[in-house]
């Protein structure tokens, strides 16, 4: 096992309590064909001695939804570790891996992106895409699919400069009064429609939504149902 995997969670206030199932489930299922190494962004503090396979950052807490808008200021803090590495995984901090997922089935060699299918638009062409021209997550046109925010990644010599490049638009928007409306999944999508050739699509089993258990998609990753309004503070 030669290539490895940076996984990045980033969980302040509250939300560090989900990190031990998190892991867990990651420990258990996910990229068994890959070395992992875990960047765990947080204000808080990490009980007991931590693992090898464990990085600890720590960054401030900030409000909702700055935690989230700047998710790509925050992972590029630990940009030089990062670079030690040949992929890297963007998984929401409520996120649960369910069964065995391989990397082949979420990071494909001939892509440099990976970005997951949002559940509740997956093939209906809709999307709540950013649409005010101001925003430089705005997008034009109706592209056919709309991605989620809680799970994206790639090759980590290619993951890098798009984050700087999210980075530096979140500020510009910032600079101009703005927030996306779907904040960092705006500029995700943003970026991923404009490089869609490069952009290996999975579907929403892998961002199974726990609320809505009739949808018709396998539980390979399960984002966790939770109370919202005690969490975005």
């Amino acid at each position: 096992m030669s290539l490895s995997a940076a996984i990045i969670f980033i969980g302040t206030n509250k939300y560090l309590n989900f990190f031990p199932k998190y892991y867990e489930s990651c420990e258990e299922f996910l990229f068994p064909d890959l070395r992992k190494q875990y960047f765990v962004f947080t204000d808080g503090e990490l009980e007991g001695e931590l693992p090898e396979n464990i990085t600890y950052v720590q960054i401030p807490h900030k409000e909702w939804p700055s935690i989230t808008l700047e998710r790509f200021h925050t992972i590029l803090q630990a940009e030089e570790l990062l670079k030690e590495h040949d992929w890297l995984l963007f998984l929401d901090a409520d996120m649960r891996v369910d069964s065995v997922v391989f990397s082949e089935e979420v990071l494909d060699d001939d892509k440099d992106f990976v970005a997951v299918h949002h559940p509740c638009h997956y093939n209906t062409g809709t999307g709540t895409f950013e649409r005010r021209p101001e925003s430089e997550a705005c997008v034009t046109g109706e592209p056919l699919q709309y991605y989620q925010g809680c799970l994206w990644g790639g090759k980590m010599s290619e993951v890098i400069p798009m984050m700087k490049l999210l980075r530096d638009r979140v500020d510009k928007d910032y600079g101009n009064d703005i927030i996306a409306v779907w904040h960092d999944e705006s500029h995700l999508n943003k970026f991923f429609i404009e490089n869609q050739d490069r952009v290996f699509a999975i579907p929403p089993d892998y961002a199974y939504p726990e609320c809505f258990p009739q949808y018709p998609y396998q539980r390979k990753i399960v984002h966790l149902a939770k109370d919202n309004s005690s969490y975005q503070v």
